[in-house]
């Protein structure tokens, strides 16, 4: 591989990136040190919001020289930031509800508007100071684009959620005093003083004035700024670097640790579409409009329009937040995040560019053997998963069975690379055993994907019987089809087109493959994204309709519109809003609360699916015979998890479909399949091989052959589920039974003995009067029962323990000395489902 002289300057990065992250550590420890208060934090803010960054847009635009610019490259970068912008806003209002203006707005703002100036100019210079160094003043016209033409619009809709949620403030002061005889507002006249107040706060936005006066100062000075006004603001615009960063970090402390379970969902999305899509939408662009004079210069402008997508996030993103107050600390955490996962990735980029002549033979080599490193961990990954939802008893549990599908489909895949990259094989000598199992393991894990998908949607809008039934169809088409194209590929397409050192497994019969490949991809990646927001958007109505639900269930509660003496409604029902069939615990027919208490009220389901008991509803027509075939189905499924548990004992957690886990791993698995989408279409158009078309192809194959391990970090590191079935084969094999056998008392330690005398004189009897209660059976009541989640939940709830994890450890103390026991006298304390009692 050759490197072209700006492969010298490449160590210049190494400060470059240095400095950035620097200065923002240092806010950070400012923060934490308190060296710098929250009151400091908002002068800095308005400093550099109202002075600073104005300052350094207007005297970048008036100095520019204009007459040099390749405008059909900035052309190129509006159109590509106008697709991200304006496909993160529709998707952002079609899944929030409710609607959300402003959050889509910032949103848009998030994934395109890059950090130019702080660091991208830096790198940019000291990439190409020696190739193309009028690329480093494409910055000052590029940032105009989001400030000029796209930020405008998210603008409007923040002030309209601005004027929205103080309208909302005003009417719920009005509600709380006596409201006004009658109203003399007119729609027609606040609708006109909404708009007028939008265009005022837009064109007033100093950073907006700013950018039309350098424009304009541009023309009037010819390029050259007056001495002494150009003195103020440079001075003003060169405080921006280090201010924005150092409050960037300011303004991070307490935030990351709120970065958890769904809190990471929303910031991931975001970074994910900001340093992969945006890059990989820019070259593409750059590429379609030939925004070059020749091949030459147009693909040295896609590899620098990708380059420059690769920028992490203007801090400035983080001060139109906090002027507008909306998700103020979720973008600066995500800005934080998109900052340092984007240090590696434009590394990688930058000494990619540097590549000019790609020697095939070598890049496939290192390739596939990259390749088969991360298969061999994949392979790991999917025995590990598959091992852990055997044990848990979710393999054929919905939708854990779609994603069992996904992993075995992986590991199918990831043997077919192996097999590929160990097996000698070269033009004459072919292994189509090799191939074929490489080609069904791809194949179908993109299939799997948009089935696991389509799996939740139907979970959310239909119900579980539904999803059952529909499991042979899947079966057919999540391996059938793959085997089918597998076939095909073969029978019909025996000679590749490309050279065989310019192969790999992805593209071994060259542009008929590759023509497969994208049509996979296209189906698979709309499905997938599709079924996610439709998902999302049922999920929020669903979320609405349970409120609605709760107050027409309890009419004296003191929220709810009913008063006594209205009637509220049971049964199969349909909710006023969105005529979603209203819950029922029995499957045909209402289940009355007496006392004790049944099974079905032992613990609320945590899932999100639409029916607690799985069947159609009467909406869907399910009903009468159709309704007995699908209690049937649904008894089918539930079959007890273990014979040692009591079937009073069959926990919800043990169907929890892990929705959010699941939609995780959606996400990440719609990012490969874009990546992979990305590089099979540069297959079908590549003329010649370039350092982003290797770098590509590397992400792919890590991404490809890597996603069982993001199936291992999101499900395999849960082992609590194993930690049962181990015990019991653990005890059948030295005892012979499953019997829990527990130390005599005097062989007990003095920490256990006193947590015992300690709970049994001072917290038993309140204990037993908070969580304790009969529960029946069928035709057996357990007397004082209760699940262990509830006693963990008692004892963080008085003080008695920190954590779920302090609370456990409390809970065995206490079964060891025989204050609680296993209904069945079978299992130690866990933080689960399982029923205890007081002896």
């Amino acid at each position: 591989m050759e490197l072209t002289p700006a492969g010298a300057a490449i160590e210049n990065l190494y400060p470059a990136l240095l400095q950035c992250f620097a200065v923002i550590l240092c806010g950070y420890a400012a923060g934490r040190m308190n060296l710098i208060s929250e009151t400091e934090g908002k002068g800095m803010s308005t400093f550099v919001g109202t002075f600073s960054l104005p300052a350094l847009i207007f005297m970048s635009l008036a100095e520019l020289e204009l007459n040099t610019v390749n405008w059909l490259f900035l052309l190129s970068i509006l159109v590509a930031k106008s697709m991200v912008f304006f496909t993160v806003i529709i998707v952002a209002m079609l899944v929030g509800r409710p609607l959300n203006l402003g959050r889509a707005g910032i949103f848009a703002i998030f994934c395109t508007q890059s950090n130019d100036f702080a660091i991208g100019y830096p790198i940019v210079a000291a990439l190409y100071k020696l190739t193309h160094p009028e690329y480093a003043s494409y910055l000052y016209l590029v940032a105009p684009i989001n400030l000029a033409v796209l930020n405008p619009i998210a603008f409007v809709l923040m002030e309209v959620h601005k004027k929205r949620r103080l309208a909302e403030d005003e009417e719920m002061l009005l509600n709380q005093e006596v409201a006004p005889p009658e109203s003399t507002t007119v729609p027609h006249k606040s609708r006109c003083k909404l708009v007028v107040s939008i265009m005022k706060n837009i064109f007033l936005n100093p950073i907006i004035f700013m950018t039309i006066f350098g424009i304009i100062g541009n023309l009037a000075f010819g390029h050259r700024v007056p001495l002494y006004l150009s003195g103020i603001l440079t001075v003003l615009g060169s405080a921006f670097s280090a201010s924005s960063l150092f409050l960037l970090g300011l303004r991070m402390v307490g935030k990351i640790h709120n970065l958890t379970g769904a809190t990471l969902v929303v910031p991931g999305i975001l970074i994910m579409v900001k340093l992969i899509v945006l890059p990989v939408v820019t070259r593409e662009i750059v590429n379609v409009l030939h925004a070059g004079s020749n091949g030459s210069e147009t693909l040295d402008l896609s590899t620098y329009g990708f380059f420059y997508g690769t920028f992490p996030t203007a801090p400035g993103v983080f001060v139109f937040a906090t002027q507008y107050l909306i998700d103020v600390d979720l973008i600066a955490s995500a800005m934080v995040a998109c900052t340092f996962l984007s240090a590696p990735l434009m590394f990688v980029s930058a000494k990619m560019i540097t590549i000019t002549n790609c020697d095939p033979s070598q890049y496939v080599k290192e390739l596939g053997q990259l390749t088969l490193d991360v298969s061999i961990v994949g392979v790991l990954a999917c025995v590990w998963v598959v091992v852990v939802f055997a044990l848990s008893r979710k393999i054929n549990k919905i939708p854990h069975k779609a994603t069992t599908c996904l992993v075995v489909s992986h590991f199918i895949s990831c043997l077919g690379a192996i097999l590929w990259n160990t097996i000698k094989v070269d033009a004459h000598n072919r292994s189509y055993i090799q191939f074929a199992f490489f080609t069904i393991g791809v194949y179908s894990s993109r299939l799997w994907t948009a089935i696991l998908a389509i799996t939740l949607l139907f979970l959310q809008c239909r119900s579980l019987c539904f999803v059952v039934k529909l499991q042979p169809y899947f079966m057919a088409v999540g391996w059938g089809v793959p085997v089918l194209m597998c076939a095909t590929l073969l029978i019909f397409d025996k000679s590749a087109s490309l050279p065989f050192e310019r192969q790999n497994p992805n593209f071994a019969y060259g542009a008929s493959q590759a023509v497969v490949a994208v049509s996979l991809l296209v189906l698979c990646f709309i499905v997938t994204g599709g079924c996610l927001i439709l998902h999302q958007r049922y999920r929020r109505l669903y979320s609405r309709y349970l409120d609605v639900s709760n107050e027409v269930a309890n009419p004296l509660a003191e929220d709810s519109p009913l008063q006594p003496g209205q009637s509220g409604c049971s049964g199969v029902g349909k909710s006023p809003r969105n005529g979603l069939p209203t819950i029922k615990e029995g499957c045909c027919e209402d289940k009355e609360l007496t006392s004790p208490v049944d099974i079905e009220d032992l613990v609320p389901t945590t899932s999100s699916v639409n029916s607690s008991n799985g069947d159609c509803g009467l909406k869907y027509g399910c009903q009468g015979p159709q309704r007995a075939a699908c209690q049937a189905v649904v008894g089918q499924y539930r079959q007890p998890i273990d014979e040692d548990l009591e079937a009073i004992e069959e926990e919800p957690e043990s169907h929890d479909p892990q929705i959010l886990r699941h939609t995780v791993l959606l996400i990440l698995l719609l990012c490969s399949m874009f990546v992979g989408l990305s590089l099979s279409i540069w297959t079908l158009v590549m003329e010649q091989i370039s350092g982003i078309y290797v770098e590509l192809s590397f992400l792919d194959a890590i991404l490809n052959f890597g996603q069982s391990v993001l199936v291992f970090v999101i499900f395999g590191l849960d082992v609590k589920e194993v930690v049962l079935p181990v015990v019991k084969f653990w005890r059948k094999l030295w005892f012979g039974a499953n019997t829990l056998t527990l130390p005599a008392w005097d062989e007990l330690s003095h920490e256990t003995r006193h947590v015992c005398d300690q709970f049994v004189t001072h917290h038993l009897r309140s204990c037993k009067q908070a969580i304790a209660a009969d529960k029946r059976w069928r035709f057996t009541v357990y007397h004082d029962v209760f699940a262990g989640k509830q006693f963990i939940d008692w004892l963080i709830e008085v003080g008695l323990a920190r954590d779920r994890v302090e609370a456990v450890n409390y809970g065995r103390h206490l079964i060891e000395g025989r204050v609680l026991k296993h209904i069945n006298g079978v299992y130690h304390f866990y933080d689960r489902s399982l029923l205890y009692t007081f002896v």
